[in-house]
């Protein structure tokens, strides 16, 4: 027969042992970490991506303005001074006689590294930038 003092002992001492315990809270602590670690560099990447927009817009209307580059050329000036390459960046430019407009649009979900964020992250990011022209 077992010794019930024995087992007693035994199961008073497993009780005690905390050996197990932060693996338990290792298990219960890791998902919510992991997400917020996707969600922070998600939404890093997609500020980058509206700064990246913000600067290539506001770059190029300014070299079209002061006739550094042509409004020919002004698109892939653009398409040159976006970070992402890979983007589906969407671009409009407008050449009047005293005004430079330039719009670059991209839908937010594109941009989404994730599903996470992806997921609720709606719309289209869009940088817009008018600037006077100067004269020839």
């Amino acid at each position: 027969m077992v010794n019930m003092c024995r087992l007693r002992t035994g199961a008073v001492g497993f009780c005690r042992s905390e050996s197990g315990s932060y693996s338990a809270e290792f298990a219960i602590w890791t998902p919510f970490l992991l997400v917020m670690l996707l969600l922070i560099i998600d939404f890093s990447y997609l500020m980058v991506s509206n700064a990246s927009m913000w600067n290539a817009a506001r770059n190029t209307a300014r070299a079209v303005s002061i006739h550094r580059v042509t409004p020919d050329a002004a698109e892939e000036h653009l398409r040159d001074a976006l970070f992402f390459d890979d983007t589906p960046y969407s671009v409009t430019i407008t050449t009047l006689k005293d005004e430079v407009a330039v719009v670059v649009r991209l839908d937010a979900t594109k941009v989404a590294l994730t599903p996470v964020l992806g997921r609720y992250v709606v719309g289209t990011m869009t940088a817009r930038v008018h600037m006077l022209r100067e004269p020839e």
